[in-house]
């Protein structure tokens, strides 16, 4: 059941995952060993949702115009990290260890920093912030993801069809690169077929695709300018430990569950993670369930469903995702059991079975 409240001024909790980014920003200006900085703030943001109750609350918070400006504020922090860490690749002062803590903090918090934020653009109506949002994916080579994910995820969400669906038995480290090629020719094809549509070529100047190679090459050409043509092999190990962590957050959002090809989406077919900074981080896309049923609406008034499928804290199950025998045991073997006897229609019981026997799982 969803629970309503009256309008409260509560915005500036949205400013965490800012916070976030400018530690990650003082630890990669203090350089050394403090680049590990924003990994520390990671593993600290995990244990802390950990720790909070459940939040089951409707925000419904009254807008000051912040709620709103918080989601471009991101982007220079993420710009800065990146340019700043190209600088000290550059610098060539770096050892191993400490290239190694900006790797792994710049992955982090780009994902929790700036996917939340593109996210919640991409499904926008206003151009500017659809293009606002092309410029967060562009910083993680991904700069046409948002097609794939509004027209092409939103519409075979836990189905078979969808890239962006985790099966059962599925590990993250296969799932993650699966989904972001499913992403990709996604939104190859859907572009494609506009332009056709509008008898241009895919390459046309005007289409996606050619402003996409663009925003890359400048993006690259700028990157590399800073940090050096011998940073290659750093830049693609680091992109693909982005990848990864893009991949486990992800990951946790529709694992294993089913719905069968143009049946409705109803909230079942999310998780939900109800937890304070889950929700606060990820601009309140944790209220997974109402996102899929109303996809445009801004991120304060998504509803909580207490009474839709359950997972822990963002942060915990991201890093459990890791751990594989970890995740099945006690995480979603569980909570799909209870999926499959309490919400699954009598035609996704027998996918479910099917998908169980594929998983191995009986």
């Amino acid at each position: 059941m969803v629970q309503t409240t009256s309008k409260n001024i509560a915005a500036p909790r949205y400013l965490f995952g800012s916070l976030m980014l400018s530690i990650g920003v003082l630890g990669f200006y203090l350089g050394g060993l403090w680049n590990w900085l924003g990994t520390v703030a990671f593993v600290f943001v995990v244990l802390l949702d950990i720790a909070l109750p459940q939040d089951d609350k409707p925000r419904d918070v009254e807008s000051t115009g912040l709620q709103n400006i918080v989601l471009y504020l991101q982007l220079p922090f993420i710009v800065a990290l990146w340019l700043m860490f190209a600088q000290m690749l550059n610098a060539g002062l770096s050892n191993n260890v400490e290239i190694a803590g900006a790797i792994f903090s710049i992955s982090f918090l780009s994902a929790l920093g700036g996917l939340p934020p593109s996210h919640e653009l991409m499904h926008r109506r206003s151009k500017f912030a659809r293009f606002y949002s092309s410029l967060y994916l562009t910083v993680f080579m991904l700069p046409m993801n948002d097609l794939g994910h509004v027209r092409g995820h939103h519409l075979k969400v836990a189905t078979t069809e969808d890239s962006d669906t985790p099966r059962r038995g599925e590990l993250v480290y296969t799932f993650a690169f699966r989904s972001l090629w499913g992403q990709f020719v996604d939104s190859i094809e859907m572009e494609g077929d506009r332009l056709r549509r509008h008898k241009r070529p895919l390459l046309t100047p005007t289409g996606r695709f050619f402003q996409s190679l663009v925003t890359v090459t400048v993006w690259l050409v700028l990157w590399f300018s800073i940090a050096g043509i011998e940073s290659i092999p750093v830049y693609l190990l680091t992109i693909v430990i982005f990848f990864l962590v893009l991949g486990g957050f992800n990951y946790t959002q529709h694992y294993g569950l089913i719905r069968v090809v143009g049946e409705p989406i109803e909230p079942r077919h999310s998780w939900n993670q109800l937890k304070p900074l889950s929700r606060a981080l990820s601009f309140e896309i944790s209220n997974h369930s109402e996102h899929h049923l109303v996809p445009t609406r801004f991120y304060t008034d998504l509803k909580p469903y207490p009474d839709a499928p359950q997972m822990p804290s963002i942060a915990l199950c991201f890093v459990a995702a890791f751990v594989p025998p970890v995740w099945e045991r006690y995480f979603v073997r569980p909570r799909l059991q209870l999926w499959d006897d309490n919400y699954a229609s009598d035609a996704e019981k027998a996918l479910a079975v099917e998908a169980n026997k594929a998983a191995g799982w009986v």
